[in-house]
């Protein structure tokens, strides 16, 4: 009889470990198909080097979206955890190129001009459907379970 318990056992684990796998390579999907797509407005930079550009510019945009104050480097820093001359450098980057701007003394915000000319960005789109199609394929691996 522990044979047969352990067998089972085996073939649980295997089918939880095989649903996790499926599960990763849906995320991993969507995250590469995400981050390609956001890459593409930065065609001077390889994906790693504007990896931390792209995290600032997204912890601002959903900062603004949850109406909090504007954040300062400090606040940028700790969440993200990365060290304040990175993210001195990114806020930099971004402002130079319209993405966010400086609000008051030491906060930073998005720059809505900087979304009204890419409204119906092609990258976008391509992120959308990544997400629409991650959470389709999510739900049904849930649903067979």
């Amino acid at each position: 009889m522990a044979e047969l318990a352990g067998e089972v056992k085996r073939k649980s684990n295997l089918a939880r470990v095989t649903k996790r796998h499926e599960q990763s390579a849906i995320v991993g999907r969507l995250l590469v198909a995400s981050f390609m797509a956001m890459r593409s407005g930065y065609a001077r930079k390889h994906i790693g080097a504007v990896f931390e550009e792209i995290l600032v510019a997204m912890m601002i945009r959903v900062s603004d979206d949850q109406g909090a104050p504007p954040r300062t480097i400090a606040d940028i820093s700790k969440y993200l955890g990365l060290p304040r001359s990175n993210v001195r450098r990114c806020l930099d980057a971004l402002i130079s190129e319209g993405v966010i701007r400086k609000a008051g003394d030491t906060g930073f915000t998005g720059q809505q001009d900087y979304l009204a000319t890419r409204v119906d960005a092609e990258y976008f789109a391509k992120i959308r459907q990544a997400i629409i199609t991650a959470a389709d394929e999510l739900r049904q691996i849930d649903a067979v379970a």
